[in-house]
């Protein structure tokens, strides 16, 4: 994939997360973001529109921008990626960014709910690590096993005011999981049980 495919890809993903997010906190912002996406609207026309829908609630606006911050620094971790970084680095496990008051007792159930959707491909059973390029990713970020707080990401945030994020993963520690063989090709995941 060339610098600017990849380019491409991340915008898409980052208004795909945003629309998302409209949709998911205040539906009534849906058409201001598809005028904005459509070209209709400058950004400080849907700022100002944005900021009236959010006029009674600061927490939710507050909410909103702690997701796009945490997205878009998601993104900028996979666009700084060069190959050397990724055979060093082949994997990620997923892991508690931040504290919460009450953190989610449910991740064990999405991982395996991802795990199981994807045949376990490229990742761990027994623990919240797989391969950067494995679908297990993709099954989080769409909610796999039902969860309907999922954002869309194949990158952390995956769900809504989740602290849940990437943590990388040595290439010795993917092979001692399991996830690739000494050579750096990736194991068949029969071979991973």
């Amino acid at each position: 994939m060339t610098k600017k495919e990849l380019s491409e890809k991340l915008h898409e993903i980052a208004r795909a997360g945003a629309l998302a997010a409209a949709r998911h906190l205040a539906p009534e912002l849906q058409p201001i973001v598809d005028e904005f996406n459509a070209g209709k609207a400058n950004l400080a026309e849907v700022r100002e529109r944005a900021a009236a829908v959010f006029a009674a609630s600061e927490a939710k606006l507050d909410f909103i921008v702690k997701t796009q911050r945490r997205m878009a620094q998601s993104l900028g971790q996979l666009a700084a990626q060069t190959p050397g970084q990724i055979a060093r680095y082949p994997a990620w496990r997923l892991v508690r960014g931040g504290t919460r008051r009450i953190p989610r007792d449910d991740w064990n159930r999405r991982w395996i709910a991802a795990g199981s959707e994807t045949g376990w491909q490229g990742a761990c059973r027994d623990d919240y690590v797989a391969l950067k390029d494995s679908p297990i990713w993709t099954a989080l970020g769409q909610g796999a096993g039902g969860f309907r707080d999922a954002i869309g990401n194949p990158f952390p945030p995956f769900a809504f005011g989740s602290g849940m994020t990437w943590q990388r993963v040595s290439r010795a520690e993917a092979e001692s999981l399991g996830l690739i063989g000494e050579a750096g090709r990736r194991v068949r995941q029969e071979d991973n049980g």
